[in-house]
C-alpha cells in the first residue's frame, strides 16, 4: 500500500502511529514517500497512491475524501545565547533579519519558508543546509543561524540540544494535517483499516 506524506507528518507523527499499526497487521506493508502536499493532492487524484496526509497549505477537500489526523505549529528556534532567544513570540518578518538554518533545497518546508520570505520582500539569510530536523536543532543549538522548525521537531530536540522555542505569531503558523483519499469506500480493507487507525490517532 503506497502512503505519501508531507515532512511533518513523516518525520513527527507516523513513526508511532505506523508501528502500531504494522504490529497489529503483519500481513500488511506499507510504502512510505515523502512529499509535498501539492504533490500529494495530485498524486491521490491522479491514483499515484492510496492514501495521503497533507499540511493546509493545500485543501483537498475540492477534489478528494478527508479526514483529520494531526495538529502542529511551526515555530522559530535558536540557540539559547542568541540575541532573538529572550523573545517568547515573533514574527517570520522579523526573524528574517538572521542567518538561517535550512533544509535542503526541493524540501517542502524549506519551500514554503522561501514563499514566505518573498512574499514578505525578502530573502533567506542561509548559512547552511542540512538534511532533516534532527540536524536542524544540532546546528542551531551550536549558534549557526535560526530555523523554522514543527513545534513538535523542536520539543523533542530540546532536551539534547541547547536551543530555545520561540512562537511565531504569523496566522499560517498553526497547522492542520489532514488525511486525504479518492474514496474511502474505494479503498481495499487493508487500505480502509489503516485510514481507520490514522483517525483514531487524531481523537486519541
Amino acid at each position: 500500500m503506497r502512503l505519501f506524506a508531507n515532512t511533518t507528518a513523516t518525520a513527527e507523527f507516523l513513526p508511532a502511529a505506523l508501528g502500531t499499526f504494522l504490529s497489529r497487521h503483519p500481513q500488511i506493508d506499507i510504502d512510505l514517500e515523502e512529499r509535498s502536499s501539492r504533490e500529494i493532492v495530485r498524486a491521490i487524484a491522479q491514483n499515484l497512491a492510496e492514501i495521503g496526509i497533507v499540511g493546509d497549505e493545500v485543501n483537498p477537500a475540492k477534489e478528494l475524501q478527508t479526514f483529520p489526523f494531526a495538529e502542529d505549529r511551526l515555530v522559530l528556534i535558536a540557540a539559547r545565547d542568541h540575541v532573538v532567544s529572550h523573545q517568547r513570540t515573533i514574527a517570520f518578518r522579523e526573524a528574517l533579519a538572521y542567518d538561517y538554518v535550512g533544509l535542503a533545497a526541493g524540501h517542502a518546508l524549506q519551500e514554503q519558508m522561501e514563499d514566505h520570505a518573498a512574499r514578505a520582500g525578502r530573502r533567506l539569510k542561509l548559512r547552511v543546509r542540512v538534511p532533516g530536523f534532527d540536524a536542524v536543532c544540532q546546528v542551531v543549538g551550536s549558534g549557526i543561524g535560526v530555523a523554522v522548525v514543527p513545534a513538535a521537531a523542536a520539543r523533542r530536540y530540546r532536551r539534547s540540544t541547547a536551543i530555545r522555542i520561540i512562537a511565531l505569531t504569523d496566522n499560517w503558523a498553526p497547522r492542520r494535517l489532514t488525511i486525504c483519499v479518492r474514496s474511502f469506500a474505494a479503498l481495499p480493507a487493508h487500505g480502509q483499516r489503516l485510514v481507520e487507525h490514522l483517525r483514531a490517532r487524531a481523537h486519541a
